[in-house]
């Protein structure tokens, strides 16, 4: 009996994996998987959420169970949501599960296009900001990406496979990074850079620098000083040389919570999110970002540092190309001939400065300056 029945635009209903066998050793419940070769023991509450499992019980129906069998409420729901946990992780447990078009929609990330679909709509509004103007879901989108929520679990599914799972309050961290490595893989032609894009007078503007410099706050500094956003972590350089932003919303860690709300006070009420480091976020929605490919004009490697005034310095191309490359994004780590060369036609075209700073108002008005000639 699907877990969600009384639900027509979904349900979900929980079975053991066709490779698990359960079985009796020495008197002792066990599970073998054929996949990793392996045997597990079960005590005598695991077996029983087991079986019921293999009769295909809502987890509902399985707590109730455990209790008239004399656990408390409180204890079955752990028991089962321990076990449940422990079993997907070994890839004992499989989900059969339909969703509908309610909770559903489309958006362009990069150059590629993608669909969302959830089993609620919390999960769609916990989805929401991370995105730059969304939409109906997409027909032509060849990546749809699947979220169940069976107790205090979201299970992530790419078009059709498991793609991981995590509490609700690291969804949102967990499909943007699968998304992005979707992004990078379906470009293999494109240099994938850590890096925020920003756009003015028609060129972009590249702004580098390692976790903690101050990357994002600045760059909705930048917003207010009038650069259209594009970017705030991945974009795309492909080999004629042109930018194009991977367009989620700009990503603000706690410690800047505070400084960028009081530019954005929609920031302050914003959902708490938790990514796979453990930093909290949040996710300053905007209405849309430029993902138009533009050339590169400027690229500025930024490095925080304390009481000085900022101070901006050429890069020769040699020293930009090293720090490039140790900022390139790729699923395998490595930097092909044919993107290096693309990069280097990059360089040829574009302003590399390093800027040191202390603080983001007086940074922004360093680049703004050097920007205006």
């Amino acid at each position: 009996m699907p877990s969600n029945a009384n639900h027509t635009d979904f349900y979900s209903v929980l079975r053991p994996a066709t490779d698990a066998a359960f079985a009796m050793l020495d008197e002792r419940p066990a599970l073998f998987s054929e996949t990793s070769q392996k045997i597990y023991k079960l005590n005598e509450t695991a077996a029983f959420i087991w079986c019921e499992l293999v009769d295909r019980k809502p987890v509902a129906a399985i707590c109730d169970d455990l209790k008239r069998l004399g656990l408390e409420r409180t204890a079955a729901r752990r028991h089962v949501r321990e076990a449940l946990r422990a079993w997907f992780d070994l890839g004992l447990l499989e989900i059969e599960w339909k969703l509908g078009e309610k909770h559903c929609f489309g958006a362009h990330i990069g150059k590629c296009a993608v669909n969302i679909r959830a089993s609620s709509r919390r999960l769609i509004d916990l989805l929401l900001p991370v995105f730059c103007g969304i939409g109906d879901a997409l027909e032509s989108s060849a990546d749809t990406f699947d979220l169940v929520e069976i107790e205090d679990q979201v299970h992530i599914f790419h078009n059709g496979s498991r793609a991981g799972q995590c509490g609700s309050d690291a969804v949102a961290p967990a499909v943007k990074f699968l998304i992005t490595e979707r992004v990078v893989l379906q470009n293999p032609t494109d240099v994938a850079l850590h890096a925020a894009c920003l756009v003015r007078n028609q060129k972009a503007l590249l702004v580098i620098g390692p976790p903690g410099a101050g990357k994002s706050t600045l760059t909705i500094y930048l917003m207010e000083a009038g650069f259209e956003y594009s970017a705030d972590d991945i974009v795309l350089v492909a080999p004629d040389g042109r930018a194009t932003g991977v367009s989620f919303c700009p990503t603000i860690k706690s410690g800047s919570w505070a400084r960028v709300g009081e530019l954005m006070p929609a920031l302050t009420s914003a959902p708490v999110h938790r990514r796979a480091d453990g930093q909290l976020v949040r996710y300053l929605g905007l209405p849309r970002a430029r993902d138009e490919a533009v050339p590169i004009g400027t690229i500025v490697f930024i490095k925080r540092m304390p009481n000085i005034q900022p101070r901006l310095t050429r890069l020769d191309q040699v020293e930009t190309m090293k720090r490039l490359i140790e900022s390139a994004h790729s699923p395998d780590q490595k930097l092909s001939c044919e993107l290096f060369l693309a990069l280097k036609r990059t360089l040829a075209e574009a302003n590399l400065l390093e800027l040191e700073y202390s603080d983001a108002v007086q940074a922004r008005s360093a680049i703004v300056e050097f920007c205006n000639g």
